[in-house]
């Protein structure tokens, strides 16, 4: 049976582990002869997509138009500010133009099923009234921790928009409880998939000596943290290097602080990798060291290399991909002496390091693409409740 897939995001060619996410299951959908679009709200101007060329898109707002959170008119008029009344008319206006835009995108599919994944939950102010039609099942995605969510402007947003959608996804278990707890009965969890699997030995992954982190170059990412901990253990590591992949508005200051530790033949900032398959599988392990996480796609890819891992204990996401002291290291937050610690025990066992090596390589099979995506055509025969779902 062919099925109908949408995917929503705030911008289709954005380069947040959403997008990549997203892309990776739509490649994976169309091989499989499913009929699959997108929705986007915005669009970076000039920006390259991880999207494949042949997925139709379709942009709501070209001109980068963002549509501010509802005001309410009758407090605003009674205290004169004009401009905000007005502000908030031409949201309505053109909330209301571009909801019929959204009509004649789903009108296309006529009464067949669509299964519309909203990656983020800005879109779902655009698709409140599709809510109710039947053919039109709705998924909502939460791509960050339940911690994260509650201290940020999207968590008003979650509370309004998902507790009337088909099915809420979270990344982890313990996320899905805190919804539930909150009287979310449509609350589940969906993992990430890896884009790629592949077994290093773990004697050439040991001679590499090199550790490797990837992200971007941003403060909550804590990448002066690690490179603090790496230069603290590095008299001790002869040999040994750091390797950062990414770009970002903090490089000049980790350049900097790379200096001051006197680390410039130890510490690369390399900048973006087309190929992060290649730049894992010319490492050792893998270093984590965020102040804030979802569920992260990097430590998972590492694994799907068979690279142990050292985290800093950023999210739930953690444990539910890392068997501390099975695969890999925890560390608490911002913790320079313990992530240093860690780094020289994965370091100077080879033994210690061959065995967690092995386990992380067997225990990122949960996140392979293929279990991934059988977990999503079940979910879709359970919401397709009104049509005769044959395989």
């Amino acid at each position: 049976m062919t099925h109908n897939i949408v995917f929503v995001l705030n911008e289709y060619n954005g380069h947040g582990g959403a997008q990549r996410v997203a892309s990776i299951l739509a490649d994976e959908f169309v091989q499989d002869g499913h009929r699959v679009s997108v929705l986007s709200i915005n669009e970076q101007k000039g920006e390259p997509s991880y999207f494949s060329e042949s997925i139709p898109v379709r942009v709501l707002h070209s001109d980068g138009y963002r549509a501010p959170m509802p005001k309410a008119i009758a407090p605003n008029l009674k205290s004169l500010r004009f401009a905000k009344v007005r502000g908030e008319l031409k949201r309505r206006k053109l909330l209301d133009r571009k909801k019929k835009e959204v009509d004649d995108f789903f009108n296309t599919f006529g009464n067949e099923d669509v299964y519309v994944i909203v990656i983020q939950v800005w879109g779902m102010q655009w698709l409140e009234h599709l809510l109710y039609k039947p053919n039109i099942k709705i998924i909502g995605q939460s791509h960050e921790s339940y911690v994260a969510s509650k201290n940020s402007h999207r968590y008003k947003r979650l509370l309004k928009y998902y507790r009337q959608v088909s099915k809420f996804l979270l990344l982890t278990e313990k996320d899905a409880e805190h919804f539930k707890g909150k009287g979310f009965s449509n609350a589940g969890v969906m993992y990430n998939p890896s884009p790629f699997r592949g077994q290093t030995m773990p004697e050439k992954l040991y001679a590499n000596k090199t550790i490797v982190s990837t992200g971007r170059l941003v403060d909550d990412k804590g990448f002066d943290v690690l490179i603090e901990a790496f230069a603290k253990a590095a008299p001790e590591l002869p040999g040994w290097k750091l390797n950062i992949f990414g770009s970002g508005p903090a490089k000049k200051s980790l350049e900097s602080l790379i200096q001051v530790l006197g680390m410039e033949n130890r510490v690369f900032l390399k900048g973006q990798t087309k190929d992060i398959q290649s730049a894992l599988s010319d490492s050792s392990f893998f270093a984590l060291s965020s102040k804030a996480e979802g569920l992260p796609m990097s430590l998972i890819e590492a694994q799907s290399c068979g690279l142990p891992c050292i985290s800093t204990d950023c999210a739930p996401g953690i444990r539910e991909i890392l068997n501390e002291y099975e695969d890999g290291f925890i560390a608490p937050v911002g913790d320079v002496p313990v992530l240093s610690r860690h780094i020289k025990r994965m370091a100077l066992s080879q033994e210690q390091f061959k065995n967690f090596s092995e386990n992380a390589y067997q225990n990122s099979l949960r996140f392979e693409k293929e279990n991934i995506k059988r977990q999503w055509y079940k979910l879709f025969e359970e919401l397709g409740g009104h049509h005769d779902v044959e395989q």
